[in-house]
């Protein structure tokens, strides 16, 4: 039988519910770990953190009021360029960094001068514009605006840290921004995530697509 929209928004918040659990968890140790220099195991979480924040983003879309979709979509565009950029830096650091005999020192995310560093810069900058447009979807609510203006700050962030890197801002404070933003995401998922659960219709149990199949 024909899937209802109520049935169709229920996978969103399911999934949105569940993506932003991951992501919250992830986000706060990429931070704690990035933070303290815990390598590889930070690189991990950081490379694991990419899909997930992706597809958070994704159900922000599918949540979106049909009149703010074009606010989502262009959040979701940005995140899909910060998951590419960021994952593939992750994953040549775990690969190609961490297995070659040759000097990679110019790949080496533990080298301030590497190149890799604008990649990073670059897709966290990507992660903030992604953030910042998708802001506008959430304004109903005290959850909705605690979790718009923390998009926002986010937003914020990543743009700082693309001028601060080019200016070559000192690195001191570079790590100032990423202290900021270790309590800013997780704070936004951990909302999202009860934003989400909430939004599920509550006549509906989490099993019913299985039910009704």
């Amino acid at each position: 039988m024909p899937q209802t929209d109520s049935e169709n928004k229920n996978y969103v918040y399911q999934l949105g519910f569940w993506s932003a659990i991951a992501a919250t968890l992830l986000v706060t140790i990429a931070g704690i770990t990035a933070t303290a220099s815990i390598q590889p195991f930070a690189t991990i979480i950081g490379f694991l953190l990419t899909p997930s924040f992706l597809v958070v983003m994704a159900c922000i879309h599918g949540y979106a009021s049909e009149r703010k979709k074009i606010f989502s979509l262009v959040g979701l565009s940005f995140a899909i360029i910060y998951a590419t950029l960021i994952s593939t830096n992750y994953f040549i650091q775990l690969t190609f960094v961490n297995q070659t005999t040759f000097d990679v020192s110019i790949f080496s995310m533990t080298n301030p001068q590497s190149m890799m560093w604008v990649i990073e810069v670059l897709g966290y900058f990507f992660m903030g514009l992604a953030t910042l447009f998708a802001a506008p979807v959430f304004s109903s609510g005290r959850i909705e605006k605690i979790i718009k203006w923390l998009f926002i700050i986010n937003g914020i962030l990543g743009i700082g840290a693309l001028i601060g890197y080019g200016l070559n801002v000192p690195l001191e404070i570079m790590l100032g921004g990423l202290i900021v933003w270790d309590i800013v995401m997780p704070a936004s998922t951990a909302l999202l995530a009860y934003l989400f659960w909430n939004a599920r219709t509550p006549m509906e149990p989490w099993n019913a697509s299985v039910s009704n199949r």
